[in-house]
């Protein structure tokens, strides 16, 4: 084996891990990017739902007398 051939071969596995470290890289902060909307849009979605399940068991408390419309939250 000749120098020329070592230095070819390791090159070519620099080359192999950096290729391999950038694509993980890449796919690791694609992949915290797209968690990050998803986890955001989730938030925002519960919070519609909560908001619409507090408005329900309101009006159903007060169709029973059990709250008074003076203590609801105006929007």
């Amino acid at each position: 084996m000749t120098l020329d051939s070592i230095a070819l071969w390791l090159g070519y596995g620099v080359m192999l891990v950096g290729g391999f470290t950038l694509v993980a890289g890449l796919l690791f902060f694609v992949g915290l990017t797209m968690a990050i909307i998803a986890n955001k849009s989730l938030g925002a979605l519960v919070r519609v739902y909560d908001m619409k399940t507090l408005r329900a068991t309101m009006r159903q408390l007060e169709a029973e007398g059990k709250v008074s419309k003076k203590t609801e939250v105006k929007s």
